[in-house]
């Protein structure tokens, strides 16, 4: 009964959540504002519609990490003036497409908290372990440039810190299957190819 009231409390959050970030964003009438909406807007439906796991954390601080980490970027918002535009619409795509193809192939694996809805180990997987928030730090960059507000950074720093730790215990979960430490072996790199 606790991980259906959870589940539920959990999808709840979400859509409330990505109700103010739609309307906040839409309002700005900007393509990349509204690209970076659309990537949101897949989460949400993979949240609302996933499989069941056959293991999820049970701790508070996994949970905490998860929802700081997915939802502290709802609360960015957009500004009416924009640093290197042209360069931040080409983060904003280049993340959303990293990101977009990390999350179709995960698919209803998608989730919030740790938990094992199955080991995904290819398309974007076979690159990195993390590809969702490869492509989300990616677009984040870009929509901080094209937004660029004292907010804005703060919403990032933060998020971007909790996507990390989040990382950290997310492996701690699924490093308990042996199907999961086979594929770290295989795909060394957690978030940046080379680097991390």
């Amino acid at each position: 009964m606790r991980d259906l009231i959870l589940d539920l409390g959990e999808r709840i959050l979400v859509v409330l959540l990505f109700a103010g970030f739609l309307v906040a964003n839409a309002r700005s009438r900007d393509w990349a504002d509204l690209l970076l909406v659309g990537l949101e807007s897949i989460a949400v439906v993979f949240i609302l519609a996933r499989r069941r796991a056959t293991s999820v954390s049970d701790r508070a601080s996994d949970w905490v990490l998860a929802m700081g980490g997915t939802f502290a970027v709802l609360l960015a918002r957009p500004e009416s003036r924009h640093m290197a535009p042209d360069v931040a619409r080409a983060l904003i795509i280049v993340g959303s497409l990293v990101a977009t193809i990390a999350k179709l192939s995960l698919n209803r694996r998608f989730g919030f908290a740790p938990a094992n809805r199955g080991i995904q180990a290819s398309w974007a997987y076979a690159v990195v372990r993390h590809p969702i928030y490869l492509g989300y730090t990616i677009a984040e960059i870009g929509y901080l440039l094209y937004n660029p507000s004292l907010r804005n950074l703060i919403v990032y720093t933060i998020a971007t810190g909790l996507q990390l730790a989040r990382i950290v215990r997310e492996e701690r979960l699924l490093m308990q299957d042996a199907d999961y430490r086979a594929y770290a072996g295989r795909v060394r790199f957690r978030l940046v190819p080379g680097v991390y």
